[in-house]
């Protein structure tokens, strides 16, 4: 079969059936690009709509209950102040009946340790510490948990003994022991306080345990 040569009207021909069919391809593209923009606006929208009947239908019952989410914010805050108080009670009265920690014998026992004092620079420091014990050369303080968590006892250390010595300058000579007590630990919580020498009490039936064989002075 013998080859024709092309012609420069052929080339041409070539150059504007190639141009047309990337003229259709990009429509192409850019009508499915607008359709799927599309699509998603008006999906959004419908989202949109169906989350904010969904809060209203919930918003309309809780009215009728006459609930609000106030309310509902209040009593999960109060929830958790009432475990805090409960666990706070609930040790306090271990300890005031026994009036000794890591076998050390305490003369006084409090919950009214708070205090806030500037430093020289002008700094504020706030603490309260939730049981204080006292003797003339030795102080427990006893930090109160539902659950014990991870660097719980690391902030005990941390924040704590310092904050103690300056906030309370007549004690500041005092070896300080530290305790954490809760009703469950988390392991990791429980192994970190080993380490840095903190007590541990916990509940175990009816009765306060005391882990304090580890416990050292800062």
């Amino acid at each position: 079969m013998e080859k024709k040569d092309l012609t420069a009207a052929d080339v041409w021909a070539m150059f504007a059936e190639t141009d047309r069919k990337i003229a259709e391809n990009r429509q192409e593209t850019d009508r499915q690009r607008e359709e799927d923009r599309r699509f998603l606006t008006e999906n959004l929208a419908e989202t949109r709509r169906i989350l904010q009947d969904n809060d209203r239908a919930l918003t309309e019952k809780f009215e009728k209950l006459g609930i609000t989410v106030k309310d509902i914010n209040s009593n999960v805050v109060g929830i958790g102040k009432s475990n805090g108080e409960y666990a706070e009670d609930y040790f306090y009265n271990s300890l005031k009946n026994k009036m000794e920690f890591a076998g050390v014998h305490f003369d006084d026992i409090s919950t009214d340790f708070k205090l806030l004092r500037k430093t020289t620079d002008g700094r504020r420091i706030e603490d309260q510490f939730d049981i204080v014990m006292l003797n003339g050369e030795a102080v427990a303080i006893i930090e109160i948990k539902y659950k014990a968590r991870k660097d719980d006892p690391k902030q005990i250390v941390n924040q704590k003994v310092s904050n103690f010595r300056f906030l309370f300058p007549d004690y500041a000579k005092l070896k300080i022991y530290l305790g954490l007590a809760a009703f469950t630990f988390e392991e990791s919580a429980e192994k970190e306080a080993k380490e840095l020498g903190i007590g541990l009490l916990r509940q175990v039936g009816e009765t306060v345990e005391y882990e304090t064989k580890w416990v050292r002075a800062y």
